[in-house]
């Protein structure tokens, strides 16, 4: 337990009152526009249906009398999607209907062609028919001038759908921050040279370009850099006058050559550097002028955890877009599981549900560097400060990373 390291709340509250959106703004076409973030409410100028239309293949008929159940039509035309029947339909009149056919005037309601029997050009039905049944109404979808997509949102493949339903090409979105990051330690070898004892291939920062491949960013890879406090100073001088965003991986420990911190004090501001949390309790956050500035922990499990819980709430503020609200839900500890009292833990877990009850497991070895247990993990298993060893059979809460059937047994 560290008396100085802040809380998880604490320090996303911090984070948060530290940035402001971007106020600079971009019109791309809309194959463009997936994920980025709309800058401006989207209006429908159209109605989606723009007529009134058939659900189904059928007979669109004019009712004279709902009440009579048995009852004939004279069919008197044909009405396919793009190629409309024109003429008014009289009582007990009917035209043959696709699916997205335009409904003729007069006719109020469409019957499924399987309850039909045609003879001639006369067709009939033993079904009850009730009004309007079977046919699409103007506006159903969306109506004219209604707010279809609000700023902040995140387009995706849905959102193009929509758009392009309304014959909107173009959209104004967020211009893309740049994030860029740097890996620091004397140790790391890039993955084309040969590694020697006591040096480890640099994963760090093909793991932060992963993460950050899901944002709408521009991403700049700064490579690695010495422990030597020149090297140091002068990478991040040059990174954060290119960035929105800087995010460094490793040296801010308490170790003889742990120099981010040291150096980010002296160009910039240190708003917080140690948080109550595992894994990732060294974490140094600030700004150099105006690029914000992270500083992760070295090991790779450290970097996934702080960059879900700190770097995106950030990531999705500066953007202009909502926090991600994560769904957490109470699963039953299949094994125990040790913590001591005093930061809150997040444990890489496996989700299960049998016979519709939740039950969760550790990922195989918890330490920080050990990147497997993220990878067979589909969740985090949060436990609170206060909380010590949990024993097996309790309930826990657990933070699912996606809703997919891998969760069931």
């Amino acid at each position: 337990f560290d008396p100085n390291a802040m809380s998880v709340e604490a320090a996303l509250e911090n984070i948060l009152k530290s940035i402001s959106s971007i106020k600079t703004s971009e019109c791309v076409d809309l194959k463009s526009a997936y994920s980025r973030i709309l800058s401006k409410n989207i209006k429908s100028k159209i109605s989606v249906p723009n007529y009134k239309n058939s659900a189904m293949d059928g007979y669109a008929v004019n009712v004279g009398d709902f009440n009579v159940k048995n009852k004939t039509y004279d069919c008197i035309g044909e009405s396919f999607a793009g190629n409309p029947f024109l003429k008014p339909v009289k009582k007990n009149q009917a035209i043959k209907i696709m699916t997205g056919g335009m409904v003729p005037s007069g006719c109020n309601a469409v019957i499924m062609k399987e309850l039909i029997t045609k003879k001639g050009g006369v067709i009939s039905t033993k079904s009850r028919i009730i009004k309007d049944q079977n046919i699409r109404f103007p506006g159903e979808d969306i109506k004219k001038n209604e707010i279809v997509l609000k700023a902040g949102n995140k387009v995706d493949e849905i959102d193009i759908g929509i758009l392009a339903s309304l014959g909107i090409d173009r959209v104004s979105v967020k211009k893309r921050p740049v994030v860029g990051f740097v890996s620091t330690g004397d140790e790391l070898v890039s993955i084309k040279k040969p590694i020697k004892i006591s040096q480890v291939y640099d994963s760090n920062r093909y793991l932060l370009h992963g993460l950050l491949k899901k944002y709408p960013v521009e991403i700049k890879d700064y490579g690695v850099v010495k422990d030597k406090i020149k090297s140091i100073e002068k990478k991040f001088v040059e990174a954060s006058s290119n960035c929105d965003v800087l995010i460094t991986t490793g040296g801010v420990s308490v170790g003889d050559a742990d120099y981010v911190k040291e150096v980010l004090e002296k160009l910039g501001k240190v708003n917080f550097w140690k948080i109550a949390v595992k894994p990732g309790r060294p974490l140094a956050y600030g700004k150099i002028k105006k690029c914000i500035f992270f500083g992760l922990p070295g090991n790779p499990v450290s970097v996934v955890v702080t960059f879900n819980l700190f770097v995106n709430a950030a990531l999705n503020k500066l953007m202009g877009k909502g926090q991600d609200h994560l769904l957490s839900l109470e699963a039953e500890l299949l094994t125990s599981v040790k913590k001591r009292k005093g930061r809150k833990e997040y444990k890489r877990g496996i989700l299960i549900n049998k016979k519709n009850k939740l039950y969760v497991r550790k990922s195989g070895l918890q330490g920080s560097n050990i990147l497997s247990s993220v990878k067979d993990a589909n969740c985090y298993i949060e436990l609170s400060e206060n909380m010590g060893e949990v024993p097996k059979g309790a309930k826990v809460k657990v933070l699912p990373f996606t809703l997919t059937s891998e969760y069931y047994e």
